[in-house]
């Protein structure tokens, strides 16, 4: 058996994720490869340099003939462009993707090569049409976000925003259902219950069609215990609560940072908060000190940065199963959040961590306040049992190798 793992890129959450799940699978004896923009391994674990993905600049009669058939042959994909740009200014969205792509996925020698092909994140390098069409092998694919299931947008809320663009966004939903539907043996699978219900009730895929949970792995060798000297750098007193909060962009609507600013104002009692990401928190409250830590992407640092907290605040809106999450759990860190996606089936109140029952700050910050009146009622090994129970990388591996062997 070889599987190929193939998403855009090797850096972000799903990036990350399907990472952690080559190499667990590698441990497990199995023939793993991993293409992605950025980052490609062969089956015999080695990283070679690949020119598959890079930009080949046109000559100028072919740029003469692109040109002239957009005018007179313009494809679907230039079509659906067209039809969005009349609604640029009116859309508000984190993520859009189109189902079409310049890039010849299947004849990607790796994918050639495959007897599995697991597909995760793959937006502006799958076409949705040729790929299905071509591929015969069976297809696994992990949800990161609910857009293959979709039509041009990556979350629920989103398309809720959205709705100027809806008959676009059901005709795009409908020509990928059809593509999809060419497979023969494709199984779903997600990392949460709430993403696989949102995918079954789409009613998206045939039932032929199988839909799975399993749960994404985090990488125990990356687990560090606390770091006193760490906190004295960035001048924190022992006697300090230390909340650490976390994103790839601290604007992003969908992780909900404004709502933990906005509950910031409310809280009543001393407070130091660590921000990990690009952009600024900022608060009013004299009782809050931030400590911004920027954009960091060393995975041991990012680790003791876990460690030195009291707590992890996840505000998302809508999330998956958030690497983060994992990794402040095998820290040992509780988490503070609402009571959305992966979220409400890993956090235990009191146990790993508090849930906001309200997706606003009022209840946020009284979530808060819940965590820190009981703060030292934690146990941090009982928190990274809980992450290794749950969350084991050999773990995931084998409800993967049941899959594939499914297949």
């Amino acid at each position: 058996m070889k599987v190929v793992h193939v998403t855009t890129s090797s850096r972000g959450g799903a990036g990350i994720a399907a990472l952690r799940l080559h190499k667990a699978l590698q441990k497990q004896g199995v023939a793993s490869a991993y293409v992605s923009k950025d980052l490609t391994v062969d089956f015999e674990g080695n990283e070679v340099l690949s020119s598959f993905f890079s930009y080949r600049k046109p000559t100028f009669f072919q740029k003469l003939g692109q040109k002239l058939y957009r005018i007179f042959f313009p494809t679907r994909a230039q079509k659906l462009q067209k039809q969005l740009t009349k609604h640029k200014e009116s859309l508000n969205y984190e993520m859009l993707s189109v189902p079409f792509s310049n890039i010849k996925l299947a004849s990607h020698p790796l994918l050639k090569e495959a007897t599995i092909i697991h597909l995760h994140w793959v937006g502006l390098i799958l076409d949705y049409p040729s790929f299905f069409s071509r591929v015969s092998k069976p297809i696994v694919w992990t949800l990161h976000d609910a857009n293959p299931f979709m039509g041009l947008f990556h979350y629920k809320n989103d398309r809720q925003r959205n709705q100027a663009v809806k008959t676009i966004d059901d005709a795009v939903q409908a020509l990928k259902k059809n593509a999809v539907a060419y497979s023969n043996k494709l199984a779903i699978v997600s990392p949460s219950q709430w993403l696989l219900d949102d995918a079954h009730t789409s009613g998206f895929y045939s039932p032929r069609v199988s839909l799975n949970k399993v749960a994404n792995s985090i990488d125990k060798t990356n687990v560090s215990g606390n770091n006193d000297s760490l906190k004295t750098t960035l001048g924190i007193d022992t006697n300090e609560r230390v909340l650490l909060v976390s994103a790839v962009s601290l604007d992003n609507y969908r992780k909900g940072i404004d709502l933990f600013q906005e509950a910031l104002r409310i809280i009543s009692f001393p407070l130091t908060i660590l921000t990990l990401g690009k952009g600024q928190l900022t608060t009013l409250n004299n009782q809050v000190k931030v400590i911004p830590l920027g954009y960091v992407d060393d995975a041991i640092k990012i680790q003791k940065y876990y460690a030195i907290a009291d707590g992890f605040v996840l505000p998302s809106r809508e999330d998956n199963l958030p690497n983060t999450m994992l990794e402040s759990l095998s820290a040992g860190t509780p988490v503070i959040g609402f009571a959305i996606g992966g979220l409400k089936e890993h956090i235990k109140e009191g146990v790993t961590g508090v849930l906001a029952n309200t997706i606003n700050a009022a209840s946020l910050a009284e979530a808060i306040t819940t965590f820190y009146k009981s703060i030292d009622t934690y146990n941090s090994k009982t928190i990274k049992a809980y992450a290794e129970a749950n969350f084991a990388p050999e773990n995931q591996a084998k409800k993967y190798l049941d899959i594939y062997t499914n297949l």
